[in-house]
């Protein structure tokens, strides 16, 4: 049996079934997973486990003994539920590769909502190189305190500020302490060059070493400049954070950051990256992260799964509460929980030739893991079966609106990251074409103002063989920002 899974948990079945749920439980399950209709690996493993949860729960001496050996354990409320939208009902029997998307949706559980938020314990490092100083520092700091008006007073703050060296500006302190807070911001003073790790260093330092007890810890780098000689360090500092359930999220101001390391660096723990052009957009991030962080259930989710042979994902972007492309390294870190807020993750999954006796594709077969915030006393896993049969060689049927519109506006995207690729390359009229292509559709899809600002960088590419000043990063998280669901981006 697979670590922390009950027999229960294998048949899809409650702890209080009867015998004639359970007999019926396991004859639709080994129809799915029998070896003689589907030889993987996987589906052969999951058909024995499926056979001795049944053998151990059909028989009521044997039950009885098993519910004593799990007591508490299956009594323990689910923090969350998961839903799956798949782009087909079935997969034809082809013998060429096939792609199939599926939509998951995770939510809270609504009795989740009536429990006390937890303590978020929220550590801020800041570049204070040269290059910050003036207004930059300056709209760092009095967003900042625009912060401290969005958490709770007794969430914790700490501050950690570095250019070549990294120093502790403020230790752990309740928000409620405002004058201690802005004394200590207003010590910061701008020099010397940018060393990132060091700062990260520093941060995860003071989060790892501060072990109070129901609270969710987020560190968020805020910097306007390149670290150089040590983004290796940065990475492997980025996976301990993900493996001790801390997200970090980066904040890019102005044009000469390095977007990619920050995405990436952002992306591992299951963070989110974005940037700073203006105050305008400070202060809408400083809004957004103040209304999620409070409002926390689970944190630090990761999904582990396996799949059919040959089964492969192509992407993974998280839509909401915040949008980011997922690394694909197993375990997939997913982000936090929110109470308010669904999370969304659209998948793109290639799946090979099928074979001719096969009559079923196991998608993804697995687990969402996650650190309860609010509510200890429940599971922290989620378990995942997502398959689908194999039928005739044609099905004629269209992908579900939802999907179809994610999947456009990915798109979008997608070219944009290519016609980047394109002028660091030197293919400037490559580039031209690809955002001539993009503008169109964003006319056609109602996004005017990205639309000019599209063509506009393709002009200063026709003049200048170059983007605008940020207009590289303006195209790259302007059209990210599509990938919100419409839905999503009316609420207040």
């Amino acid at each position: 049996m697979r670590s922390g899974e009950t027999w229960y948990e294998i048949l899809e079945i409650s702890s209080d079934a009867t015998t004639e749920e359970i007999r019926q439980a396991y004859f639709e399950q080994a129809r799915q997973y029998h070896p003689d209709t589907n030889p993987g690996e996987l589906a052969r493993e999951w058909f024995y486990q499926v056979q001795e949860a049944y053998e151990t729960l059909s028989d009521p001496d044997r039950r009885r003994q098993y519910d004593e050996s799990i007591k508490g354990r299956k009594n323990l409320k689910d923090l969350a539920a998961l839903e799956c939208t798949y782009s087909t009902d079935a997969i034809p029997r082809l013998d060429e590769t096939q792609v199939v998307y599926l939509m998951l949706e995770v939510k809270t559980l609504t009795d989740v909502e009536k429990t006390k938020p937890p303590q978020v314990h929220l550590c801020l490092v800041i570049d204070r190189s040269t290059s910050m100083k003036g207004a930059r520092i300056e709209m760092v700091k009095e967003n900042i305190i625009r912060l401290m008006e969005k958490l709770k007073p007794s969430d914790l703050i700490s501050i950690v500020a570095f250019n070549d060296k990294a120093d502790l500006v403020l230790t752990p302190t309740r928000i409620d302490n405002v004058k201690q807070i802005e004394e200590k911001l207003a010590q910061i003073q701008c020099f010397g060059g940018t060393e990132m790790y060091k700062g990260l260093k520093g941060g995860f330092d003071l989060l790892w070493g501060n072990h109070s007890s129901n609270s969710v810890k987020h560190l968020l780098l805020l910097t306007d400049g390149h670290t150089y000689g040590d983004e290796e360090a940065c990475f492997d500092l980025a996976q301990k954070l993900q493996s001790r359930g801390i997200m970090l999220s980066t904040l890019g101001i102005g044009h000469e950051w390095n977007d990619t390391f920050l995405d990436k660096l952002a992306g591992m723990t299951g963070g989110y990256s974005t940037y700073v052009s203006k105050p305008e957009d400070l202060q809408n991030f400083v809004k957004d992260l103040g209304s999620s962080v409070s409002v926390i259930v689970a944190n630090a989710l990761t999904l582990d799964f396996q799949s059919d042979e040959g089964v492969k994902i192509n992407f993974l972007f998280r839509l909401q509460p915040t949008i980011s492309e997922l690394p694909l390294e197993k375990p997939i870190p997913l982000g936090d929980l929110y109470s308010n807020k669904k999370s969304t993750f659209l998948m793109a999954l290639t799946v090979p030739p099928c074979k001719k006796e096969q009559q079923l594709v196991m998608l993804i077969k697995g687990k969402i893991r996650m650190e309860p915030a609010a509510n200890v006393n429940r599971k922290t896993k989620l378990f995942i079966n997502l398959s689908l049969p194999v039928k005739g060689r044609t099905i004629n049927e269209n992908p579900p609106r939802e999907i179809l519109e994610a999947l456009s506006k990915i798109n979008l995207y997608q070219m944009q990251q290519k016609a980047n690729a394109d002028v660091k390359e030197g293919n400037i009229d490559a580039a031209i074409d690809r955002l001539g292509n993009i503008s169109t559709q964003l006319f056609k899809h109602g996004h005017p103002e990205m639309a000019q600002k599209t063509l506009k960088e393709a002009e200063s590419l026709k003049r200048n063989q170059k983007y605008s000043t940020d207009g590289e990063k303006q195209l790259k998280y302007g059209t990210r920002a599509l990938l919100a669901p419409e839905v999503e981006k009316r609420e207040p």
